[in-house]
């Protein structure tokens, strides 16, 4: 009997710690049961899951590395534009080369470290605030993607039988490897953000700058680097986008732009900073993309897949609005209780 209570206890006690988790898993599982209800037939079919393996990674991804960013308490809108850039690059370079080459992907995702350094250096060495910094570098790179272009598509068709291809966007066990990919790097991110001095950094600077400044943290140094980091990853969502369409497109990336911001908002880290997971960004954007999958099986149009994604994300918001509020509350509360036993045990 004392062991059932224990472990009773046990669970409250994690539920209560990640009570945002739990709150976007409930969402995610809600989501699929009425679409099950809707159309039974489709969400007992494999192929509805690993369609939503094959293309939930070109959101996921560069969510997953902008939490980081957005956690600091700063912004980014240009990856998207950087999402081109990359596979531009490595397009250009396959073409040069004559085949697909490692190399190719090495540049291109170089030419997205680039881009991340430069949104960072804009934003700490000259002072631009990063939501007007990010809308400059966007113009800046969409326009070199499509000067370079002139606004026509680069066929990649013919490199399907190479190992780049099989490596990057292949199948493994029935499962997309870009899935995996995406799996890998949301475990890396969270060991980051959880097991690594950096990614305590990145929470001080969040929470307060000020603070982390006296308390010696290299602010900007952590902050340029954490845009290196998102400018290498958008890329690499780029490529990888790329790959599974076998066909580089200049506009590339421009629809990743809201549904990747939403998916980091969704998953329960506010654009004030100093909070967020890589599990509540990952769930956000399966939730999303799950979303677009059930609403056209389901029978309905298009057109309701923004408005189901509307309705989504301001019942996740006002969860995690509700969630906020009592911890404040519960603060409070305990703070006035410590300070009252405290002028008692004075007297």
């Amino acid at each position: 009997m004392m062991t059932a209570i224990h472990e009773l206890k046990g669970v409250r006690g994690i539920i209560s710690d990640y009570k945002l988790q739990v709150v976007i898993t409930a969402i995610f599982f809600a989501i699929w049961f009425a679409f099950y209800v809707l159309n039974p037939s489709a969400f007992t079919n494999p192929f509805t899951y690993t369609s939503l393996m094959s293309i939930s990674p070109y959101t996921i991804i560069p969510a997953i590395s902008l939490t980081l960013v957005i956690i600091t308490g700063e912004i980014d809108l240009s990856f998207s534009s950087i999402m081109a850039l990359g596979p531009l690059i490595m397009a250009m370079t396959w073409q040069a080369q004559g085949e697909a080459s490692l190399l190719g992907v090495i540049l291109g995702l170089l030419a997205g470290l680039g881009a991340g350094l430069f949104n960072g250096i804009l934003i700490t060495k000259l002072g631009i605030p990063s939501l007007i910094a990010t809308i400059g570098t966007t113009f800046l790179w969409r326009g070199v993607v499509l000067v370079a272009t002139q606004g026509f598509s680069i066929p990649l068709g013919q490199y399907r039988d190479s190992m780049v291809f099989s490596a990057l966007v292949g199948w493994l066990g029935g499962i997309p490897v870009q899935f995996l990919w995406t799996i890998g790097l949301a475990i890396i991110f969270w060991l980051i953000l959880n097991r690594h001095r950096f990614g305590a950094y990145i929470y001080y600077i969040g929470d307060n700058r000020v603070a982390a400044q006296m308390v010696g943290i290299n602010v900007d140094r952590v902050l340029i680097s954490v845009y290196a980091i998102h400018g290498l990853i958008a890329a690499f969502a780029g490529i990888i986008n790329t790959l599974g369409m076998a066909t580089f497109w200049p506009t590339l990336g421009d629809i990743y732009m809201l549904k990747s911001v939403s998916s980091v908002v969704i998953g329960g880290t506010p654009v004030t900073g100093g909070l967020g997971t890589i599990y509540g960004t990952f769930i956000g954007g399966l939730i999303l993309e799950f979303i677009e999958m059930g609403v056209l099986t389901s029978g309905v149009t298009g057109f309701w897949i923004r408005l189901v994604h509307g309705v989504v994300i301001i019942v996740a918001l006002a969860a995690q609005g509700i969630l906020r509020r009592r911890e404040i509350i519960r603060a409070r509360v305990m703070r006035l209780i410590t300070t009252q036993a405290t002028q008692q045990s004075t007297s």
